[in-house]
């Protein structure tokens, strides 16, 4: 059995370190498929959202779901975009709100509601359609001709483990749906979900997240870091840092004190607790990650790493934070 080629591992010591270049900090993370379809994923939404409309990208791909597949239950169009009920719950009525999708009867089951296009969505497809096949073009503008179909082909194997942890995902809900199946900024989200889910099943009892075990590192490589820092270097928006900071101070994992050159600020440390969890966490981080490629020859990881960087050096500057970028 193949087995994939660990990428650059995240380890701190247990004692306090001294501080590291932000691009040597960033290097780490840039060689992870992880953290590069998180940022894809930004991506993403950055360049659908530059374009006309008005809706979000999920909201987009549910209702090109609704225009192949026609009116449909809500478990359905769940399971057809890999998101969870909840959140096909919250996009459908924000769409029910602009009068783009409506809720009726099931004649087969009369518990359950069938939700459909009104005219108003109706009309809004084809531009819809145009608008993501333009994102497609523009994602993979970086790759090479022959690059796109083997990345569509290993993320959508990826994605479609049966075994994944992460939302259902049945790609083959209707023989005509193909539109998310073989888009590669879909195929990198469902990808970013499963490196999600991996890592919580592979945590159970450290309550973290992806981000925050980033924050962790980051704050223990660096020995301290302010909030607008951590948004500078880690290509996030500070509302976004704030709710990871919090979560990791009610924890009492890291601590801030007021800055000395401006008390609007706090600076951020590694508290002794944190730095336990963060050693615990690092080689669960790497094992949740070969589980992830269980089976992939290292070579074809590899090179699905060197596509992810591509796209994200290519595209970053559409962000408003686009994170330290360590040297190629």
């Amino acid at each position: 059995m193949h087995h994939a080629a660990p990428q650059a591992e995240f380890r701190v010591s247990d004692r306090t370190r001294s501080a590291v270049s932000d691009e040597a900090i960033m290097s780490r993370f840039l060689a992870r498929p992880g953290f590069l379809l998180a940022r894809i994923d930004q991506i993403c939404t950055a360049i659908y959202g530059s374009l006309d409309g008005g809706e979000t990208l999920a909201q987009a791909e549910l209702l090109m779901l609704l225009g192949v597949l026609g009116p449909s239950p809500q478990i359905k169009l769940a399971r057809c975009a890999g998101v969870d009920k909840s959140t096909t719950a919250y996009i459908i009525e924000n769409l029910n709100a602009r009068g783009w999708v409506e809720r009726g009867p099931c004649r087969e089951d009369r518990r359950r509601a069938l939700v459909s296009l009104t005219p108003t969505g109706q009309s809004q497809i084809a531009r819809i359609e145009r608008q993501f096949a333009d994102l497609q073009r523009q994602l993979a503008r970086p790759l090479d001709a022959d690059a796109l179909p083997r990345a569509v082909t290993l993320l959508h194997k990826l994605g479609s483990n049966p075994m994944s942890p992460a939302p259902l995902w049945v790609p083959a809900c209707h023989p005509a749906v193909g539109i998310l199946d073989t888009s590669l900024s879909f195929l990198c989200r469902r990808a970013l979900q499963l490196f999600q889910a991996q890592f919580v099943a592979c945590t159970p009892g450290l309550n973290l997240t992806l981000r925050q075990f980033s924050l962790l590192y980051i704050v223990s490589a660096r020995e301290a870091i302010t909030q607008a820092a951590f948004a500078r270097l880690f290509g996030l928006d500070p509302s976004t840092c704030a709710v990871i900071i919090r979560g990791l101070v009610s924890r009492g994992l890291i601590a801030g004190t007021r800055s000395a050159q401006d008390k609007r600020e706090r600076i951020y440390a590694i508290t002794d607790q944190g730095r336990s969890i963060l050693l615990k966490a690092q080689p669960l981080v790497d094992r949740s990650e070969r589980l992830i490629f269980r089976g992939e020859p290292a070579a074809r990881t590899r090179w699905l790493v060197r596509q992810l960087q591509a796209i994200v050096r290519d595209h970053s500057h559409r962000l408003r934070f686009p994170g330290v970028m360590a040297a190629p």
